[in-house]
């Protein structure tokens, strides 16, 4: 009987103590202790088969804050499973842990489930819409544009880098030494700041704590410079007294300060006037061209936990209210890190369809129009852990990033990189026709040089007359059509900075030789014009001679290499002396004409009048001839010298 009685005692002393290793979890848990909280979790369930989904859902909770995401995903699971569906944040939560673990098509049709059952079509279609371009880029087989190394300097502890300042490398890290103190979330000592000298292969040296009169013991987080001076913005946990300042929740928040730099110290400290004990600021990050300062906050009326702010910062210092970067950019998850550079946004964010963990995208930014499209940075420089807070030396050809992915040293790792040139190309094309007939040219090849008369491309017009070359971006262009029997034509433009897309179409009217260019009968090329009347005893250029004209400086203009002269001639009637004068004072009319349209006067080798010198006929004097015979001696000859 007492064996039975001790029997009881020990499974109620037990249950007792497991309910006891319980609470304490929980009571870990909501202080943010979520290291020491996995433990006992973990404790609980070897005891434990069927728990509750209440605590598998905490439990689920303890580890994907410190990134176990495959146990998370599991933890999750129990909780999905048992419930029939979980609600935000924590399908959020479970959807971001099994793309963690590269469950990419569960993740998907989970959260696709989610938003039918909430019937939120539009989120449907941006959602969709995502996945899309994620799978293409993550099938895709183009090789990444960057490659990455480890840095010797990182440690078993959370090591990332916040920004680059002259031949110096500032990064946080929580790795001993500096505060005194241990973040219980992770167990890790608070982080703080460090610098560390870079050489040629991108490797840091031996880093020293950065600006100590700053350092506490508590987090001091990241720091960003103002480009051209020495005012500096920065993040640390908000104190006072050397104390935690506690919001209503005895939660303690990031403040974002601004200070000066002289001579390696800070000095003049104070808090920017967004910031508040009921939220964070942090991350903050100064745009390459000084103009607006960049941070991440969890304020009230976000699109979800972190968001992207921005403000402008005025000539005189002082900051504008900050606006929130929107729904491009921000998401319901953790949107941070930003970093503006030559007008393009990098950051990381949990909350777009990616590889897993928070990827880096990059967005083009304007003042005038906003954010463009973000891009996921792809492969390598993601992974399906945490990859963040990405900064670029002057060349923008390499920098640094951070990664607490596979393979790594620790916890959050620091990386140099390389990054290849972005491919860019455009197309080119247009439509190819006769100019006098208006009919599709085939068989034209076009030609596209640049300006160092480089051919860049050529093909040949389809039995549509179109055609279609793929030209490098921002690419000043020469265009030649050219087709036996028709005159050669050039045209310039220029190609934009979208990769893939088409310029406007640049299309060609050829002109038929035969149709501008006629031989005599001793083979002497002419311009073929009708004929040029002026009015009688005068040779100004008539409206009607004008016309004639204006299609003899269209071929100039498509021929420019072409150089002529011009011979004027009369008929027999009237004597020899005035028709010689007359013929000439028309011939020098007809080139002024010419090169009042803007034609250089090289290109007339001469123009002379001939009189009734050179007559095509027997109508010379004395002999009788009808008017139409003699109107065949009055003409103008262009004549072709080259071409």
């Amino acid at each position: 009987m007492k064996k039975i009685i001790l029997f009881i005692f020990t499974i109620i002393s037990s249950h007792c103590f497991a309910q006891a290793e319980l609470k304490k979890a929980d009571r870990l848990l909501n202080s943010y202790a979520y290291t020491e909280a996995v433990g006992l979790y973990n404790n609980y369930f070897e005891k434990n088969k069927d728990a509750s989904p209440e605590t598998y859902l905490k439990a689920a909770d303890a580890n994907y804050f410190t990134n176990n995401m495959r146990q998370a995903s599991m933890l999750y699971e129990k909780t999905y499973k048992a419930n029939g569906t979980l609600e935000e944040p924590y399908l959020s939560r479970y959807v971001r842990s099994l793309r963690s673990v590269r469950d990419y098509e569960k993740a998907d049709a989970i959260y696709l489930k989610y938003l039918k059952a909430n019937q939120n079509e539009e989120e449907i279609q941006k959602y969709k819409s995502e996945a899309k371009a994620f799978n293409t880029l993550l099938k895709s087989e183009e090789p990444s544009r960057y490659t990455l190394t480890n840095l010797d300097i990182n440690t078993k502890y959370s090591d990332f880098v916040n920004v680059i300042h002259g031949d110096e490398v500032i990064f946080s890290s929580s790795r001993p030494g500096a505060a005194k103190e241990l973040y219980a979330w992770n167990e890790q000592p608070y982080l703080s700041q460090f610098s560390a000298q870079r050489n040629e292969n991108g490797q840091l040296a031996e880093p020293s704590l950065y600006a100590q009169q700053i350092s506490s013991n508590f987090h001091d987080a990241t720091i960003a410079m103002v480009p051209n001076s020495n005012v500096v913005y920065f993040t640390s946990s908000a104190i006072k007294k050397n104390k935690l300042v506690l919001d209503e929740g005895q939660n303690n928040n990031f403040s974002i300060y601004k200070g000066v730099l002289e001579n390696g110290k800070i000095t003049g400290k104070e808090t920017v006037f967004f910031a508040a004990a009921e939220y964070s600021t942090g991350h903050p990050s100064v745009s390459s061209d000084g103009k607006y300062l960049f941070f991440a906050s969890d304020m009230p009326d976000g699109y979800g936990e972190a968001d992207i702010y921005y403000s402008e910062i005025f000539e005189d210092g002082t900051l504008s209210t900050p606006k929130n970067a929107g729904e491009i950019i921000n998401t319901s998850g953790n949107d941070y890190f930003p970093n503006l550079i030559d007008g393009e946004l990098y950051f990381s964010s949990n909350g777009h369809v990616g590889f897993g963990g928070t990827d880096l995208y990059v967005s083009n930014f304007s003042e005038e129009k906003g954010f463009s499209e973000l891009q996921n940075l792809g492969k390598v420089a993601n992974s399906a852990d945490d990859d963040f807070s990405i900064v670029f030396n002057e060349d923008r050809k390499s920098g640094y990033l951070s990664s607490n992915r596979a393979g790594g040293k620790g916890d959050d790792d620091m990386y140099y990189f390389i990054r290849k040139p972005l491919t860019c190309d455009q197309l080119i094309g247009g439509r190819v026709t006769d100019k006098l007939s208006k009919q599709q040219l085939d068989a034209v090849t076009v030609t596209a040089k640049d300006l160092e008369n480089t051919i860049l491309g050529t093909t040949q017009t389809d039995t549509n007359g179109l055609y279609e070359l793929k030209i490098p971006c921002n690419t000043k262009v020469t265009l030649v059509a050219n087709k036996d029997g028709f005159i050669e034509k050039s045209q310039i433009t220029t190609t934009g900075d979208v990769d893939g897309t088409a310029t406007e179409k640049v299309n060609f009217e050829l002109r038929k030789i035969e149709d501008v260019i006629v031989k005599d009968d001793k083979g002497v090329e002419k311009i073929k014009l009708d004929a040029i009347y002026f009015d009688y005893n005068k040779w100004d250029i008539t409206p009607q001679a004008a016309q004639v004209l204006d299609k003899a400086v269209d071929l100039f203009n498509e021929l420019p290499n072409m150089r002529i002269k011009i011979e004027s001639h009369t008929d027999s009637r009237g004597k020899n002396e005035y028709n010689l004068n007359l013929s000439d004072k028309r011939a020098k009319a007809t080139q002024e004409y010419i090169y009042s349209k803007g034609i250089a006067k090289d290109r007339i080798e001469s123009a002379t009048g001939y009189g009734e010198s050179r007559l095509l006929n027997k109508c010379a004097d004395g002999v009788r001839c009808t008017d139409s015979e003699h109107d065949l001696n009055r003409r103008s000859d262009f004549i072709i010298l080259t071409r």
